[in-house]
């Protein structure tokens, strides 16, 4: 029991030391381009438009992630209208300006660092269900 108890200790400690998003790309955000705004928003109509009910949409900044390959990153994230303790967030690379993929509940969304701007283009196409 004692083992277990400690096994788990030491998991949760070794947790807490590894940093969400190196300091040089919390360095390097900047807001995203209309281009990329749109990008989403366009991906959200082609798939019929059912996000869900939510409220306070907002966009990251987006930051390098991989400086060989020159791919970027950034988060959309919005709270659920009826639990807004913690928002939904998708995590989204993308290279030359187009989308890659999207990771659901990316930690890397949750970096303190990371800046977020309102976006109000989901909102408009939550509301042409």
């Amino acid at each position: 029991m004692k083992k277990s108890i400690t096994f788990i200790g030491c998991l949760i400690l070794l947790a807490g030391c590894q940093t969400d998003v190196p300091q040089s790309v919390a360095e390097s955000q900047v807001p995203p381009p209309s281009s990329v705004r749109n990008q989403v928003v366009q991906i959200v109509r082609d798939n019929g438009g059912k996000i869900g009910d939510f409220v306070r949409p907002e966009i990251s900044s987006v930051v390098l992630l991989d400086p060989q390959t020159e791919t970027y990153a950034f988060c959309v994230r919005a709270w659920h209208a009826e639990r807004q303790r913690q928002p939904d967030v998708i995590g989204i690379s993308m290279r030359d300006n187009k989308i890659l993929g999207s990771t659901l509940h990316d930690y890397r969304c949750r970096d303190k660092r990371l800046r977020y701007y309102p976006y109000p283009e989901l909102i408009a196409v939550r509301g042409s269900e």
